[in-house]
């Protein structure tokens, strides 16, 4: 085989190892997954807290650890595409019930609202889903349940 057979065949290798690559992240991940937040900013939640993000196919919900929160094809729904782009399309319902309890909880609730709102991308690695911000940090981690 000649040198330029030999690099043909290493560039159709290497598109293919990149093209594999690439797809290790795909948007049918995430349907049906249910996680358990473990970072909210590079912060535990406050303890006794517990906040959950759960998929279907055109719905994102969970728990705040005081209300419920989602979307859905009535509301908007959220996108996450093959490449690891993420996005929610307005509006975004949160139910209105008060906690006082532990301390702190409804600003925990409201950081983690507005986190989820401006996370971009995701990514999935083992058990671990990260959402990251516009500027590529991973603002919101969680354990699947």
């Amino acid at each position: 085989m000649n040198s330029r057979m030999q690099a043909h065949h290493a560039l159709i290798l290497i598109l293919i190892l990149i093209s594999l690559t690439s797809c290790s992240i795909k948007a049918g991940d995430l349907p049906g997954t249910e996680w358990e937040l473990i970072s909210l900013n590079g912060q535990e939640p406050i303890a006794g807290t517990v906040i959950t993000l759960n998929f279907t196919e055109d719905y994102l919900g969970g728990e705040t650890g005081c209300n419920y929160y989602g979307n859905s094809p009535d509301l908007g729904k959220f996108i996450a595409t093959g490449d690891g782009r993420f996005s929610l399309e307005p509006p975004f319902a949160v139910t209105v019930q008060l906690c006082s309890e532990p301390a702190g909880i409804m600003e925990q609730e409201e950081v983690y609202i507005e986190t989820l709102q401006n996370a971009v991308r995701y990514k999935i690695t083992g058990n671990h889903l990260e959402l990251l911000n516009s500027a590529g940090e991973s603002t919101l981690k969680y354990r699947a349940r």
